[in-house]
């Protein structure tokens, strides 16, 4: 019995220590810090047609227009400078780009950052002379990225931005969908550490201003535009919650 309380005990220790590659704590800056903004997001939507018969859903990948680093920056510029900080907009390492679907797709960054994705952050805060990073990234509908926000509704494979329709006359408005995930990553202090995260799923949007295309599989890009400013927003907000993990300090 004295030996299973001593194991039980340190069972409850262990699940009380932080996750390797995270830290809960708030990030405290001093004014000015500079704070490198990174997208990792490629310039595409996801249409994904949603049918009860099987054989009329599809999937289709549309390449946009939009330069999605400068949507992000425009995201959380604004935040970041009435905190007191300086946005750093920045474009990935190479081994971040490499990595970017081993990092934070197929792996989930819910436990933290694995060593060689936080040594990519400590690399580039160190060459680019910023303290922290707040990075967009992709993800999947699934529960090792959602947990309980997963979209039920959806196909666990979908990742990214992109929208959702459904068969006229279904009484279903279209929607958009968002399984990205923004991090706040502490560059600084030997180790870059994930300080906060912010899952997308939960931040979607009906898509008010669409009107059915003769064919459904091509709708027009001039359309596919009026979603720049509904994902702006919704990363904007996304955003938020994870610089609300930021305690400035100094004048």
């Amino acid at each position: 019995m004295k030996n299973a309380a001593i194991v039980g005990l340190a069972l409850l220790l262990a699940l009380s220590l932080p996750a390797a590659g995270k830290d809960s704590a708030a990030l405290t800056l001093s004014r000015g810090a500079r704070i490198g903004i990174v997208s990792l997001l490629e310039p595409e939507l996801t249409h994904y047609h949603s049918s009860k018969a099987i054989q009329d859903s599809f999937l289709k990948t549309l390449t946009v227009s939009w330069h999605v680093d400068t949507l992000f920056v425009d995201a959380v510029r604004e935040r970041l400078t009435q905190m007191g900080l300086e946005p750093v907009p920045l474009a990935p390492s190479e081994g971040l780009e490499r990595g970017r679907q081993h990092f934070f797709v197929d792996a989930s960054v819910a436990k933290g950052l694995s060593s060689e994705c936080a040594d990519e952050f400590t690399r580039m805060a160190a060459a680019n002379h910023v303290e922290a990073f707040v990075v967009l990234v992709p993800g999947a509908n699934d529960s090792s990225h959602a947990g309980r926000a997963r979209r039920k509704d959806l196909p666990d494979y979908l990742r990214g931005w992109g929208f959702v329709t459904y068969p006229q006359g279904s009484g279903t408005r279209p929607s958009v969908f968002n399984m990205t995930t923004v991090l706040l990553v502490s560059g600084t202090g030997g180790t870059a550490l994930l300080r906060a995260r912010e899952w997308g799923g939960a931040y979607d949007s009906d898509w008010t201003g669409y009107t059915p295309p003769a064919d459904l599989k091509e709708i027009p890009d001039a359309q596919i535009d009026t979603l720049k400013p509904v994902f702006t927003d919704i990363t904007a907000r996304q955003s938020d919650r994870v610089l609300e993990h930021i305690e400035v300090i100094g004048q």
